[in-house]
């Protein structure tokens, strides 16, 4: 019989009680999605910013290694001699004869930087080039170039909406002196 009373005396959860119970679990996994969307918001912004750096990384690094090794620079627009730099002016166009003699041109179109009609690189969202002769003034001369000012705008390929985090935007400009002119 004793163990019949300890039977009848078990009692279940109140509504009360459950009602607390599913709140506070409630307010615990809004913290949890907060927190999960937050870093999935930064991982995003990450990702992006590293797309647009590694973009104008390329860019720069494979227009740098043909062009200071280039024999000849065989042709420019006229804003390549047009300043000041970096504010102002500059070209979206070169053409040079590298070592093997082939002629390469590198070029915007669109979002595409394009080496020899080929993309290079997609979104780019400028490039200016501008051209300077021995005394290191701006030229507009092809014949004349001994070194080339290179600034490439890079921005996120994907389609993110212009105020979206995601949006990103990098700017990357260099210098390179021509070695065999």
């Amino acid at each position: 019989m004793a163990h019949r009373s300890t039977l009848v005396n078990e009692r279940g959860f109140t509504l009360a009680e459950l009602l607390v119970a599913t709140a506070v679990l409630g307010v615990i996994m809004l913290g949890v999605l907060t927190v999960q969307r937050q870093g999935l918001s930064a991982y995003q912004v990450g990702t992006a910013r590293v797309e647009v750096q590694q973009n104008a990384r390329a860019a720069l690094e494979t227009m740098f290694n043909e062009v200071r090794s280039a024999l000849a620079i065989t042709a420019i627009p006229a804003a390549c001699g047009t300043g000041p730099v970096p504010t102002g002016g500059g070209g979206t166009t070169i053409s040079v004869t590298e070592q093997g003699g082939a002629a390469i041109q590198y070029q915007l179109v669109g979002a595409d930087l394009q080496r020899n009609g080929a993309v290079l690189v997609g979104g780019v969202q400028s490039l200016r080039i501008w051209c300077y002769d021995a005394t290191g003034a701006l030229t507009a001369t092809a014949a004349n170039v001994r070194s080339v000012h290179v600034q490439v705008t890079t921005r996120t390929e994907s389609g993110a909406a212009t105020n979206s985090d995601r949006n990103q935007h990098a700017v990357m400009e260099a210098r390179v002196r021509l070695r065999n002119l």
